[in-house]
């Protein structure tokens, strides 16, 4: 009898112990960042975001760029030892377009990019150019990519990057001419953000209308 009553006290504190490790998960055991259960979905799918795996800002996902260095030759930045340069961005640009350089048959604009900002920053690849007119609408299509990639370049304060734009004198083709733009609407490479430039001396012909990379 003495120790049917030893044992009774034990059980019940098993029975006790087996029950409180059976109950459901809290949310503060998941993974960090897990919302919770979703009803009707998988706990996998209440875990992630409605809009899918989440993703770092613009900014942070942008590759360290190379450090600047100016060349005391020309005044320009180029690639070397120094300060780590960002991307260059459309609100630390100006921009502006020379006058038509012709010959054979062909014109040639020159795009030119200027650092407003107090910083380096680098510019490498195609920026996207299209023609526009004043009401927004776009002039024929955006101009495409002639010629090779250039290396980065890291661009001080003050100092200036071109792209040169491409087309050809009216009659060279039966193409004939696009309208006139009232304006330029230019994407820095790598930029979301765009510039505009009063461009109404740009006269697109044959259907030709190329923009090179960025270079000096």
């Amino acid at each position: 009898m003495i120790r049917r009553h030893v044992l009774v006290p034990i059980a019940i504190v098993s029975f006790t112990a087996v029950a409180t490790g059976c109950g459901g998960t809290s949310a503060s055991a998941g993974p960090p960042g897990a919302t919770g259960t979703v009803p009707g979905g998988s706990a996998q799918e209440a875990e992630i975001p409605s809009g899918g795996a989440s993703s770092a800002p613009a900014s942070a996902t942008v590759a360290p760029e190379e450090s600047a260095a100016q060349d005391p030759a020309t005044g320009r930045a180029t690639a070397g030892a120094g300060s780590a340069a960002r991307r260059c961005t459309a609100d630390g640009l100006t921009m502006r377009l020379g006058r038509a350089d012709a010959g054979a048959g062909q014109i040639y604009y020159r795009l030119t990019f200027a650092n407003k900002s107090t910083t380096a920053c680098t510019l490498r690849g195609f920026p996207g150019v299209s023609l526009i007119r004043r009401d927004g609408s776009a002039i024929g299509v955006p101009a495409e990519r002639e010629g090779a990639m250039r290396d980065r370049m890291v661009i001080g304060p003050g100092k200036k990057a071109e792209v040169t734009l491409h087309t050809l004198n009216q009659g060279i083709t039966d193409s004939g001419c696009w309208s006139r733009p009232d304006y330029l609407r230019v994407y820095p490479p790598g930029s979301k953000d765009a510039l505009t430039l009063r461009a109404s001396q740009l006269h697109i012909c044959g259907n030709r209308f190329t923009t090179t990379a960025v270079d000096r």
